[in-house]
């Protein structure tokens, strides 16, 4: 299977502290891949809501720049930015400019919530 990001529609995601955010799953269950590649856009000002769950996230920033809050500490990151959030930590996602955030998010099968 070889695709093109440009050729998966993004999903608009909603709910209680969900502001800009948008996912395309790249690769997942239904291509035979146990987890999933997902890309998600953080629009200026957008942030994901501040959670946690049992599952990891390995994350890699391609644009843009924000920060990462773990368990109340601040992260900055920018494009180059990778960051490993172990499961069961307090996390999110927050888009401090004037530019898209837009990041690879890689979880394992039980780890995509948002379909």
């Amino acid at each position: 299977m070889v695709r093109h990001e440009t050729d998966i529609a993004p999903v608009k995601i909603e709910g209680e502290g969900i502001s800009g955010i948008s996912k395309q799953i790249l690769i997942g269950p239904n291509d035979g891949y146990q987890g999933y590649l997902r890309v998600f856009t953080v629009a200026p000002g957008g942030n994901t809501p501040s959670h946690k769950h049992p599952w990891y996230h390995a994350n890699y920033i391609l644009e843009g720049s924000g920060k990462i809050v773990m368990d109340g500490t601040e992260y900055p990151v920018s494009k180059g930015s990778v960051a490993y959030i172990p499961g069961n930590t307090m996390h999110q996602f927050v888009n401090t400019s004037s530019e898209d955030l837009k990041f690879i998010c890689l979880v394992p099968e039980e780890g995509d919530r948002y379909q």
